[in-house]
Order: structure tokens, then sequence, then C-alpha cells
């Protein structure tokens, strides 16, 4: 199997990654829709929260750590779109034979800030989620994600330069 053009490992990661982006697409909805509600409708995202805990509703106000978990849930599936959206459309330019575009660096970045995203979003469920939803929930700093997010923004100005160099050569009679 060839790794770039049509039929290649490229294309089929580009597919692979466009059906998972639809069910994250969902999860985005969806999460969205439960901020909207705990924004409108406390006693709704109470409930919503102590029934996956499986905790009796309380009748008070949403505390501020339910909405916090909503907005954390929301903002790492919204990431996780971010990269996967980023990420096929690389894998389009690396198909077309063109890895080195000037596009690439910014969807690199992209990639970065979203996983950026995704590591602030599980560090603020880890302090939100209540104990009975997840039963071992104990966050603990990754390095090695940090380490991977500074790489990717390290290949970012790999590919950077590597337009340029590409540019220039395009420019080369």
């Amino acid at each position: 199997m060839k790794l770039i053009g049509r039929r290649s490992v490229a294309s089929a990661l580009r597919w692979v990654l466009g059906f998972v982006n639809v069910f994250v697409t969902f999860a985005v909805v969806f999460t969205a829709l439960l901020l909207l509600a705990s924004l409108v409708m406390p006693d709704f995202a109470a409930g919503f929260i102590d029934g996956l805990a499986d905790e009796d509703p309380g009748m008070g106000l949403l505390l501020l750590n339910e909405r916090a978990t909503f907005l954390a849930a929301f903002v790492a599936t919204l990431s996780t779109w971010w990269i996967l959206n980023r990420l096929r459309r690389m894998f389009l330019a690396v198909n077309h034979g063109d890895a080195f575009e000037r596009a690439n660096v910014g969807r690199l970045q992209g990639v970065g800030l979203g996983l950026i995203g995704v590591q602030i979003s599980a560090a603020i469920l880890a302090f939100t989620v209540p104990k009975g939803i997840i039963a071992d929930l104990d966050y603990q700093l990754d390095l090695g994600a940090w380490l991977g997010i500074l790489i990717v923004f390290m290949l970012a100005e790999v590919f950077r330069q590597g337009a340029a160099m590409r540019d220039d050569q395009q420019m080369t009679v």
C-alpha cells in the first residue's frame, strides 16, 4: 500500500478521522446543550449531574463546580473536534503531495492549541466531576502530554522552514 495519493494510508487515515469526527460533532452539540441548560435551568443541570453520580438530586442552585464540569466537557469535545479537523486537512494536503504548504504550519499550531485545551479541560474535570460519576479520577500532571504539545509547536516551525525551502526551490530556474 502506498503512503500518499489515492487509496493510500493517508487517505485511509483521513477517512477514519472523518468517521470519528461525526461522533465528536454530536458530542460537541450535546455538551453545548448541557452547558446552555445549566445556564438557563440550574435545577435540570443539578439533577443531571446528581443522576450520573447516582445520588439524590439536590434541589438547590447549581454549584459552580457543576457548571465548570459542563464547561470543561464542552472545551474538551470542542478541542477534540478542532484537532480532528486540522489533522484531516493536513492528510488531504499530504494526499495531494504537498505536505510542506504554508497552511499546514497554521494547522499544526491549531493542533497544539487544541491539545492545550484538552489538557486544561482534563485538569478542570478532575477537580470538578463528582466522585460517583468516574470511580478513579485522580489528576496527575502528564509531563509527556505537555512535551508532546511542545513537539507539535516545534514541528510547526519545521514545517514553516520546509515551506520556505519549497518556495525557494520553486522560484529557482
